[in-house]
């Protein structure tokens, strides 16, 4: 068979072994490309951390990343491996319906910490708005309205081409609703991350209003530097709590399911608002949770963030939510 391939190939005589060699490489190149990791998926059952980390570092080298990768401006991005999950489409007071199955077709990655004020400056110069719940260099940015963090992510994208440290085809953006909750959930099927509880010790939120069935707790009453709280299974930090952050959706009432959804027209042109997610630190335990969505006008300069994605271009698909019964 190998030789009859060789043969294919031209290689005759002398040659034969080299020809064999270059024959193997070649199909070895091909295999493992074709052979991609499997994609993670939770919808009845959560993943473990172990499952969790092991699929992340599978797609990780599989698309030539570290599992934490450094930009040039000292920002760190997780990879997140491409699967399924259930997102549920209302806030826990109105009761859920659903969970949806969202797919995501390819691995992307997401920060590690919301944006601080340092990288802020390093890309978009220094901060003229008030800073009065956190102040330096590692504390997460606020009052940012949703222009400035798509400009942010838009002016990112050019500076890391410039000193050549962006894949080829990649962009930075703000995350989909989808990403952010897949993100944020890493494989878990509970309330938060860590649980259907949620102590102030795990995240920076008002734990005098905790999750139903949490002991109550102090609040700090202002941001935290990124990263003082513990991060879940995908090394992601500060998803709940803290500072809450833009998404690059149009908020509906309802979520639709499907491969890589993404809302890019406004439900209410008279008054639209865009989807925020994760709660800050003066929320209430019901608003920092993995399933809400809320949301605010773009212009609102209130505490809100960013936690920008690192994705391979592509046209996004856009999905039309069903309207409420």
């Amino acid at each position: 068979m190998l030789n009859r391939e060789i043969q294919k190939f031209g290689f005759v005589g002398k040659s034969i072994g080299f020809g064999a060699i270059m024959l193997i490489s070649a199909i070895a190149t091909i295999a493992a490309f074709a052979a991609d990791p499997a994609p993670v998926r939770f919808i009845e059952e959560p993943l473990t951390t172990e499952e969790a980390q092991s699929a992340q570092k599978a797609w990780a080298e599989h698309i030539g990343f570290e599992v934490a990768f450094e930009n040039s401006i000292g920002m760190q991005l997780c990879v997140i491996p491409p699967g399924t999950y259930g997102m549920s489409s209302r806030r826990v007071e109105e009761g859920e319906k659903g969970p949806f199955e969202v797919s995501f077709s390819k691995a992307f990655l997401i920060g590690q910490f919301e944006v601080t004020q340092g990288e802020w400056e390093r890309v978009m110069g220094p901060i003229e708005t008030k800073r009065d719940a956190g102040a330096g260099d590692r504390f997460p940015v606020y009052r940012v309205i949703h222009a400035e963090a798509s400009e942010f992510c838009r002016k990112l994208t050019q500076l890391e081409r410039e000193v050549g440290k962006l894949p080829d085809g990649y962009e930075y953006r703000l995350p989909s609703a989808a990403e952010w909750g897949f993100a944020c959930r890493a494989g878990t099927l509970t309330l938060t991350p860590f649980g259907d509880k949620m102590s102030s010790r795990l995240a920076n939120y008002d734990s005098t209003q905790a999750l139903e069935g949490t002991e109550k707790g102090p609040k700090l009453g202002r941001t935290a530097e990124v990263g003082t709280y513990p991060a879940n299974a995908w090394g992601l930090h500060d998803m709940l709590g803290n500072v809450t952050e833009w998404c690059l959706d149009w908020y509906h009432h309802k979520v639709e399911g499907g491969v890589d959804p993404m809302q890019l027209q406004p439900f209410d042109r008279e008054k639209p608002c865009m989807v925020i997610r994760g709660g800050a630190w003066r929320s209430p335990g019901k608003y920092c949770h993995s399933a809400n969505r809320y949301f605010s006008p773009p212009e609102s300069r209130g505490y809100i963030g960013l936690r920008p994605v690192l994705t391979k271009v592509q046209p996004p698909r856009v999905v039309k939510a069903e309207e409420d019964e």
